[in-house]
């Protein structure tokens, strides 16, 4: 299974959307998506989200369809279903790198999160996130601050895995 997007990288955006992919989130998404090793060039689909949303998800391929199986064994009409339909498949786009390595950021999405020269990647795991680089430094430092001053300095964040019995 795909799905190590880590560490955090930052990448000019042209004046066409173009934005570098790190090479080791390329080579996720490739692993991502059975027809990359064919095509040379791995899908992906990427979530905007909800109005207030800040940033962009980034899915593999396979790892959105079994995001969209899981809302599909949802109860039919049920609140949850709905709710995730709309902000989740509705609102997302799929495409593709491009021969250079590059992700075409379409206007609307780069607009949606304030994006203009530079491009933060955020891995977080089995998805990796994109932000306009100031938003993310904010939200960022005020969740952290809050939870240290709930935990403590002493604070440990694997002890967190505690809590799930690992």
């Amino acid at each position: 299974m795909a799905g190590m997007f880590i560490g955090e990288h930052t990448f000019k955006v042209d004046g066409k959307g173009r934005v570098s992919i790190p090479a080791d989130f390329r080579r996720e998404l490739e692993e991502g998506d059975p027809l990359a090793a064919q095509s040379g060039r791995p899908r992906m689909v990427i979530v905007y989200g909800h109005d207030k949303q800040k940033q962009l998800i980034v899915h593999t391929y396979d790892g959105y369809r079994r995001l969209a199986a899981d809302i599909a064994a949802l109860p039919r009409g049920s609140e949850k279903r709905k709710i995730m339909e709309r902000m989740i498949l509705n609102r997302a786009r799929p495409t593709e790198v491009d021969a250079d390595g590059r992700l075409v950021l379409p206007q609307p999405l780069r607009d949606k999160i304030e994006l203009d020269g530079t491009a933060y990647f955020a891995g977080l795991g089995e998805t990796f996130e994109i932000w306009k680089p100031e938003t993310h430094a904010a939200v960022d430092a005020a969740v952290t601050e809050k939870w240290l001053e709930e935990q403590g300095d002493d604070f440990d964040p694997l002890s967190l895995l505690d809590d799930m019995g690992v």
